[in-house]
């Protein structure tokens, strides 16, 4: 077994230095690329090639995400034919091309025999739907409407080209989704078959495509206006016999130019691979080349796509949370979808596969030690993390059984590395990260003055036998220090809620205070308390959802103490009610651990408070106990006129009503009715700091 696994590491090093540079995506065969450009990142959309496919067999459409173009993130299927529901087809998901517009992102494809569909979405990565019920645009006459390219030029006016064998070319109005005018029929641009790619680089316009008709190159003409005329000027792409198809795509990315297009290499590797001979199938993979153009404009030939890639165009930093579905190869692994909102997972882990991360750079000091997020671990399993080869240097070894979030420690992972994950067992994996000194953070207890002192020393929450006051209270925003899978698991990479704290814990605004929000079944925070009391513990949670229930369960030290708790909606997430509950197992005095783990999605956590309450939860949060309440008259507690600030009952400031001296409770409760509070109870503060609680309406 040892031989043989010796043997196997050899061949798939072998792919990786070879191959692995010809190919963009190994996850998948794809085809008909289509980068866009935004911000510091490229977004390539493409076509997807099923795996035992012999002709087209095109049913959805792919993105895929990369800074530095060589290692690329696989985001699964944005959109699928099943998605425009106007068309009965089933296959034939062709060449797309997407484009932003004013915040949103539009996916132009071709519904082959059914004209030229839109579909629309709020972000790159989709749910694209289709807002017409029609096609765009479908001369029935024939079946030449395939391929769209779509260009925005400098004076917000769209245009949008396509076709087969034909070049085809309608203006479309701001709103992308509707045209303007009538179609417009290019004379016959030589050498020109199919897959029109319209862009501007400098002052000139180009148009690029597919040369004839097989073997295809990739031929380009030249215009000094967007609807030309074009002028035939040659070959970036010889016709090769190695690419029976081609398809272009070019951007111009951080100071430099490439172009897209395509090759069969990986379907050439996996024949080797098996010790087949290579026979052509309509298993595409997607080719990349730094592009040139002259001092004329035109642009430098290219023979095919290079052995050796493209310069990495910068280093991959390893100190943040990855998708595990980033690479610059995988072995036989595969994307899938993991059912939380946008979340993509690599499935397929077992014996003998791999993903490899080029040009990691872990510095100086090095990293100190490697998370790994799995799930659906079916048997002991494991991540080997090596250096520079499939079969080089070992730094580190997840071992696991479960699902969850597994570190270890790393020796020698110091310096620049091309970094390869080799999988054992059966499971998948969502993300991984690296820690080095200055990540490296033990877990400590949180307070609000750490915030502006890192070295501040935090009083712990009490868990006790009665709640005396705020000290008693564990708010949940309060989560301790040590980052990801130590203090914390957040499944989202980015911080939506923006408020508090600044790693990717969503915390929302409650009033004057937080909660934490935006929560994913799966995720958990912990908190460093101190158990005054020991014994089965009476407690109230704040929460509040917008769902028709939530439910969360709580750990101590591991161990569970409560059952899971069901929650029932509070209408919205701005509203918060309270649940009470007991623990299901004795807690013992000291300090210990204590987990929130959340067992369904969406819902709102703002405290905890463990032990007896005698009188108002509320009064205990505010640390209103022991003020007395004025019921009756209010005439001593408006003795001068101004601006009173108005709370509710947990403490946060609602607002300010303006009273005049001496006035009566009728006139504050009217006092809040016209400054648009609703009926509840809420507490009015004077200037001197006394406070009234008082209740509007019903």
């Amino acid at each position: 077994m040892f031989g043989k696994n010796l043997i196997v590491s050899s061949v798939l090093a072998l792919a990786c230095t070879g191959f692995a540079q010809k190919i963009v995506i190994t996850t998948n065969y794809t085809a008909d690329p289509a980068p866009y450009v935004h911000g510091d990142t490229v977004y390539l959309y493409t076509t997807h090639d099923e795996d035992n496919a012999d002709g087209f067999m095109m049913y959805d459409w792919l993105l895929h995400t990369s800074t530095d173009m060589v290692n690329w993130t696989s985001h699964g299927a944005v959109a699928s034919l099943g998605d425009i529901k106007w068309t009965s087809k089933t296959n034939g998901a062709w060449a797309e091309q997407v484009i932003e517009r004013d915040g949103k992102w539009f996916m132009y494809v071709p519904i082959h025999g059914n004209g030229i569909s839109v579909l629309v979405a709020d972000n790159p990565y989709g749910p694209f739907k289709e807002p017409l019920n029609k096609a765009l645009v479908w001369q029935r006459e024939h079946w030449n409407d395939i391929d769209p390219t779509v260009w925005i030029d400098d004076d917000g006016q769209a245009y949008m080209y396509w076709g087969n064998p034909e070049l085809y070319m309608i203006k479309l109005n701001k709103d992308m989704i509707s045209t303007q005018g009538s179609i417009v029929t290019y004379p016959k641009i030589k050498d020109y078959q199919e897959g029109p790619w319209v862009y501007k680089h400098g002052n000139n316009y180009y148009m690029t495509f597919a040369s004839t008709c097989c073997a295809e190159g990739i031929g380009y003409a030249m215009s000094d206006k967007i609807t030309g005329p074009w002028t035939y000027k040659g070959d970036i792409m010889p016709h090769s016999s190695r690419s029976n198809g081609n398809h272009p795509g070019i951007i111009d990315f951080k100071g430099k130019s490439y172009v897209f297009g395509l090759n069969y290499e990986l379907w050439r590797y996996k024949s080797e691979k098996m010790g087949q001979k290579f026979q052509h199938k309509e298993r595409r993979s997607v080719g990349l080349s730094e592009m040139k153009y002259n001092a004329d404009g035109t642009i430098q030939k290219i023979d095919f796509w290079p052995d050796n890639g493209v310069a990495q165009l910068e280093d991959f930093d390893p100190y943040k949370r990855v998708e595990a579905e980033t690479m610059s190869w995988g072995e036989d692994v595969r994307v899938r979808k993991s059912g939380a909102a946008g979340n993509t997972v690599i499935t397929n882990l077992s014996e003998g596969k791999y993903t490899k991360i080029s040009g990691v750079e872990f510095g100086d000091a090095g990293a100190e030690s490697f998370s790994a997020s799995v799930l659906n671990v079916k048997k002991a399993s494991s991540i080997t993390v090596r250096l520079d080869k499939v079969n080089g240097e070992i730094v580190g070894k997840a071992e696991f059984s479960a699902d969850g979030l597994v570190t270890v420690p790393l020796t020698g992972a110091v310096g620049k590395h091309d970094v390869f994950f080799v999988f054992a067992g059966d499971f998948e994996a969502d993300y991984w990260e690296f820690e080095d000194s200055k990540t490296a953070i033990p877990q400590s207890p949180f307070c609000k003055e750490k915030l502006k002192d890192a070295e501040a020393k935090c009083d712990v929450p009490a868990v006790g036998a009665s709640v005396e006051g705020p000290a008693n209270f564990i708010d949940f925003e309060n989560y301790d220090v040590g980052g990801a899978g130590k203090a914390y698991y957040d499944m989202d990479t980015e911080n939506q809620g923006k408020e508090y704290r600044e790693d990717r814990v969503d915390i929302v605004k409650n009033g004057d205070g937080f909660a934490v929000g935006y929560t994913q079944k799966g995720e958990w925070l912990e908190y460093t308390v101190n158990v005054e009391t020991s014994g089965t513990l009476p407690f109230e949670l704040s929460y509040a959802t917008g769902m028709e229930s939530a439910s969360v369960r709580f750990f101590m030290d591991n161990e569970p103490i409560t059952d899971t708790l069901s929650l029932s909606g509070t209408d919205d997430f701005d509203t918060y009610a309270t649940y009470k509950g007991k623990t299901t197992k004795e807690l013992t005095k000291g300090e210990h651990v204590l987990k929130v783990l959340i067992t369904s999605d969406y819902v709102n956590l703002d405290w905890i408070a463990f032990g007896k309450v005698e009188g108002d939860i509320m009064d205990k949060r505010n640390g209103t106990t022991g003020i007395k309440f004025a019921k009756k008259s209010a005439g001593a507690f408006v003795k001068t006129a101004g601006e009173y600030k108005v709370f509710d009952l947990m403490g946060n400031m609602l607002g300010k009503i303006r009273l005049n001296a001496g006035a009566s409770l009728t006139d504050i409760k009217t006092g809040l009715k016209t400054a648009g509070f609703g009926s509840g109870v809420y507490v009015v503060r004077n200037p001197a700091g006394k406070t009234l609680k008082l209740q509007v309406g019903e």
